[in-house]
């Protein structure tokens, strides 16, 4: 039997994709022959006329049968870049996003007057923005929970894999953290509303629904997260909430008595996302 080329087979494949409505047929289509042949990317685009084994084909169109069922492009590579970091994720975190670097900025940007900031993530997930401050601003104290132990697992591995340290616990939300001990509060909480769910791509319904369902309007953990951080804050604190396109006016809305400056931050895209508030300073 004849087996295809290289470049036949990714031919094939992002046709197949495109079929299938997948977001990016050709990017996706040439990581899975470098996944599958152990090769980089551009490694691939080089060997187009590498003729195919019979194993190598058999591995290739598994993985190919995979992405088109749905399973997220990062699962299957297990890794996603995340800012200057490759996180490992799978099936125990939410998949990191690139809309979610930017809380990373807005907290790093408010952070660099404040020597030694302690920094706290509620849902760290995989921990990609946890690592990701830590990595980038050495100074800062940062420390971590979920109350999913499937996703502390990953996190502590991803910590681990990148030499980075970041104590790690189990928690719900604000749970054991001694009143005005933070100078920060970050988090990427569930958000989305329960009826909508059903609804969302096959993709991303492969996240944890723990990490999606944020109640019937989307802000079941956002509520009692603004108000246990404002009594976790040092005052002039600051916390940063990702939210929904559709949440900003909301999420500020809860920034009453205690709080400064909130407001709702866009992302790349130029929705809102992110909700961004200060606790009152101390009086002068």
């Amino acid at each position: 039997m004849t087996y295809p080329t290289l470049g036949e087979l990714l031919k094939k494949t992002e046709e197949f994709f495109e079929k299938k409505a997948i977001e990016n047929p050709r990017g996706d289509a040439r990581r899975l022959m470098a996944k599958g042949l152990g090769l980089t990317p551009m490694q691939v685009m080089l060997q187009f006329d590498r003729p195919l084994a019979e194993s190598e084909v058999a591995i290739l169109r598994d993985l190919v049968a995979r992405r088109a069922k749905g399973e997220p492009l990062q699962h299957i590579l297990g890794v996603v870049g995340f800012r200057h970091l490759e996180i490992a994720c799978d099936a125990r975190a939410l998949v990191p996003r690139s809309e979610t670097e930017t809380i990373v900025d807005l907290a790093l940007d408010r952070l660099r007057e404040t020597p030694k900031a302690r920094v706290h993530e509620v849902g760290t997930g995989t921990a990609c923005i946890a690592l990701s401050l830590r990595h980038e601003m050495a100074s800062l104290r940062v420390t971590g929970s979920d109350i999913s132990s499937d996703a502390l697992s990953l996190a502590r591995h991803n910590a681990q894999n990148l030499g980075i340290w970041l104590p790690l616990c189990r928690a719900d939300l604000l749970d054991g953290i001694r009143p005005e001990s933070l100078d920060a509060v970050v988090s990427n909480p569930p958000y989305i509303a329960s009826g909508e769910i059903p609804s969302l791509s096959s993709e991303v319904r492969c996240d944890p629904p723990l990490a999606l369902d944020g109640g019937p309007d989307g802000l079941d953990l956002v509520r009692p997260l603004v108000a246990q951080a404002l009594d976790r804050l040092k005052p002039g604190g600051w916390l940063f909430v990702e939210h929904g396109h559709d949440q900003g006016l909301a999420t500020v809305a809860l920034c009453g008595e205690g709080w400064e400056s909130a407001r709702t931050v866009k992302d790349l895209a130029g929705l809102d996302r992110f909700l961004v508030a200060r606790k009152q300073p101390s009086p002068s």
